[in-house]
């Protein structure tokens, strides 16, 4: 079992490298071609944070779908075996705990951005 997690958490690191470039280019960057020394280049990193979460919240949904999708398989192919049913099980749990530990990590993400925007 532990070989499948780490198996699962190299796939979702490699995919991520796949995202990368999609995030640099998510957020538009208005920087002047001649730049003055008394204005500096408009860069908002809230707004920039906001998009880099939106995204990996985004990823982190697709990944809890396949999880229960394959949970989903498991189950149908088990045929009344209970370490097949345990099997499926367990897939499901991981998809649901890792769900809430995304919409948990979401939202303590956007309430401290709440909070920075407000001082």
């Amino acid at each position: 079992m532990k070989k499948l997690i780490i198996g699962l958490v190299s796939l979702a690191m490699v995919l991520g490298l796949f995202f990368v470039p999609l995030l640099a280019s998510a957020q538009t960057i208005t920087v002047t071609l001649v730049p003055s020394p008394t204005e500096p280049p408009e860069l908002n990193p809230i707004e920039l944070l906001r998009t880099i979460i939106t995204w990996i919240f985004g990823f982190l949904i697709v990944v809890v779908v396949l999880m229960v999708l394959i949970s989903a398989y498991l189950f149908v192919t088990a045929g009344g075996n209970p370490e097949q049913v345990g099997k499926a099980r367990n897939w499901l749990v991981y998809a649901l705990i890792g769900l809430a530990i995304g919409v948990l990590a979401r939202g303590l993400v956007a309430l401290v951005l709440q909070i920075l925007q407000q001082t």
